[in-house]
C-alpha cells in the first residue's frame, strides 16, 4: 500500500456498517441509501487506501487483512463516537461543572434569596457553585464571574442581559427622627435633614424626584454614605436621618414601622431602577450556567415582585 490517506469517517462509518450488515444491500437499508451508492463509496474507500478490503462472493462478504485490520480500528472510531454522543446527552440532561454568581451585597441579604442558592445546589450535585457577595464587580471575564445580579438602569452593551423587574427606591426615616426634626412636606425642606445615601462620583448629591409629571432636584450633602445598603438602613433605624435605599431592603422595616416613608407622594430617582441579570456573550454557555439562569429567572420575579413594587 502507498502513504495512507486522509480519512473520510463516513466512509469509515459506511465500511463499519457493510461489514457488520453481512450484504451491501443490508447496509444500503441501515444507511438509507441505495444498493449502488454503497457499492461506489466501497470502492472509493479502496481506492483511497489502495487495497481490496472485502471479497465478495455470491453469498457472503469476507474481510482481507487490510480490511480486517480498519474495520477493528473503524469499529472502535464508531464506539468512540457513539459513546462522546451519550456524554454529550448527559451534560445536556444534568448539569455539572463550576459556576460562579456575583450579588450586591444589600440583594444578598435577603433572607429568601440564600436558601433559594442552597436549594439550587442541592437540586443539582454534579455542579459546583460559587457564590460572591460584592459591589464592585464591573468586569465579568475578568473576575471570573459566570452570573451576576445587578441593579442598573442601563445594562452594559458587551453583555447579555436578562431583566427581571424593576427597582423602586424610597426615602425612609425613624420615627424618632422625623418627631425630633420634623416631618418634610416637600423636596425642599430636605435640604435641613441628614440623608443618608449609596455613594456618588460627587461630594455632594443631587436627589431627583418625581410627581404627577414633574420633576424636583436637590442638592444635598449627605451626611453618611454607604454601598453596604444594610449599613444604611441601620443607621436610618438608629435615628442618624433619611435613608435613600431600595424597597427590597427597606420594606421589612416599614411594614414593621421601625421605617416611616418620607414625601411618599414622590417617586425617588436611586443608582439603578432595574434588576438584571448579567451573563457573558458566548454561543456555548455551560450547562451550569444555563442551568443557573434559568433558577434566577423562575425563582426571583416572583420572589421580588412584592419587593421590586
Amino acid at each position: 500500500m502507498s502513504a495512507l490517506p486522509a480519512l473520510d469517517l463516513n466512509l469509515i462509518q459506511l465500511f463499519v456498517t457493510i461489514v457488520e450488515a453481512g450484504t451491501l444491500s443490508e447496509a444500503a437499508l441501515r444507511q438509507g441509501v441505495t444498493r449502488s451508492h454503497v457499492s461506489r463509496n466501497l470502492q472509493k474507500l479502496e481506492r483511497a487506501f489502495g487495497a481490496q478490503l472485502i471479497r465478495r462472493t455470491t453469498r457472503r462478504l469476507e474481510l482481507t487483512q487490510p480490511g480486517t485490520v480498519l474495520y477493528e480500528h473503524g469499529a472502535r472510531m464508531a464506539r468512540e463516537v457513539e459513546s462522546a454522543r451519550h456524554a454529550l446527552q448527559k451534560l445536556g440532561a444534568e448539569p455539572t461543572g463550576h459556576v460562579r454568581l456575583s450579588l450586591p451585597t444589600g440583594l444578598g441579604e435577603l433572607d429568601q434569596l440564600r436558601p433559594l442558592l442552597v436549594r439550587f445546589a442541592l437540586q443539582h450535585p454534579s455542579l459546583s457553585l460559587r457564590v460572591l457577595f460584592s459591589n464592585r464587580v464591573s468586569d465579568l471575564i475578568s473576575s471570573e464571574i459566570d452570573v451576576a445580579l445587578r441593579v442598573i438602569s442601563t445594562p452594559p452593551q458587551d453583555y447579555v442581559a436578562r431583566e427581571l423587574g424593576e427597582v423602586k427606591w424610597h426615602l425612609c426615616a425613624s420615627p424618632a427622627y422625623l418627631q425630633r426634626v420634623g416631618t418634610p412636606a416637600h423636596p425642599r425642606d430636605l435640604g435641613r435633614l441628614d440623608f443618608l445615601c449609596p455613594p456618588g462620583p460627587k461630594p455632594q448629591t443631587t436627589l431627583r424626584l418625581h410627581r404627577k409629571g414633574q420633576i424636583y432636584e436637590t442638592k444635598l450633602a449627605p451626611r453618611l454614605q454607604s454601598e453596604y445598603f444594610p449599613f444604611l438602613a441601620q443607621a436610618a433605624r438608629d435615628g442618624a436621618g433619611v435613608a435613600l435605599l431600595p424597597a427590597y431592603i427597606v420594606s421589612p422595616d416599614v411594614a414593621a414601622k421601625r421605617l416611616r416613608p418620607v414625601l411618599p407622594a414622590y417617586r425617588a430617582e436611586g443608582p439603578g431602577d432595574k434588576l438584571f441579570i448579567l451573563t457573558s456573550p458566548t454561543p456555548y454557555p455551560s450547562t451550569a450556567q444555563r442551568a443557573l439562569v434559568d433558577f434566577l429567572k423562575a425563582e426571583l420575579e416572583p420572589l421580588l415582585r412584592d419587593f421590586l413594587a
